[in-house]
């Protein structure tokens, strides 16, 4: 039978509370999902498996996911590297940079010579807005990795920050050397041109960041 307007209105709401409940409830379906995909993982080594899993998970993008399918290996495995650098590169991915940065602190205990290790602290750092303790670690992690692009991208990025033109240009012309697709390298060369006040060759520098994100 139809209900009138009136009794329609009188019909008790769904309380906040419960409400509430939702968001929690996607979270909860969230988890289950990261554990399942933790547990499917089979092979000889099944930890081995399960983090192949979580870097699976993160490689698609899906950085919760993996960030909880690496903490459930962390939290079995507290000396394992993978999962400690997994844990803090998936946490940075989501922009949580105090957690990603006790992560990675954690996994550089366990390799302090690690290049990878160094450069995601670093990064981690910069996001952060620590720009002198962030070139610090990225230097480290280009003398451990002469090859390493992406940490003379970011260190160029850091010491422009500290308007230390001269060496972020040094560190810049070494990541435009490794990456020479990367235009955000001649984009941050043509910021530390224009600071030290060679806007010809700034305009250049931007010129070439619009060309080669082109291609």
């Amino acid at each position: 039978m139809m209900k009138s307007e009136d009794e329609a209105e009188q019909q008790p709401q769904e309380p906040a509370a419960v409400q509430e409940q939702a968001p929690r409830k996607r979270a909860s379906r969230r988890s289950a999902r990261a554990a399942a995909a933790v547990a499917a993982a089979e092979g000889p080594d099944p930890w081995a498996a399960r983090l192949e899993r979580a870097e699976q998970l993160q490689s698609a993008g899906s950085h919760a996911d993996a960030a909880e399918a690496f903490q459930a290996v962390a939290a079995a495995q507290p000396d394992n590297l993978r999962a400690a650098l997994g844990l803090g590169t998936a946490l940075a991915a989501q922009g949580k940079y105090d957690a990603a940065e006790k992560e990675l602190r954690r996994a550089l205990k366990l390799a302090p010579d690690a290049p990878e290790v160094n450069y995601q602290l670093g990064y981690t750092l910069y996001k952060k807005g620590v720009y002198a303790a962030a070139a610090t670690q990225l230097r480290k992690a280009v003398d451990l990795d002469g090859d390493h692009g992406a940490a003379y991208l970011v260190l160029g990025e850091a010491l422009n920050q500290m308007s230390e033109s001269d060496a972020a240009l040094e560190a810049l012309e070494s990541a435009v050397r490794l990456t020479p697709e990367s235009g955000k390298a001649y984009y941050a060369m043509g910021i530390a041109y224009d600071r030290k006040g060679n806007h010809d060759r700034a305009a250049e520098m931007y010129r070439l960041s619009r060309e080669v994100a082109k291609v």
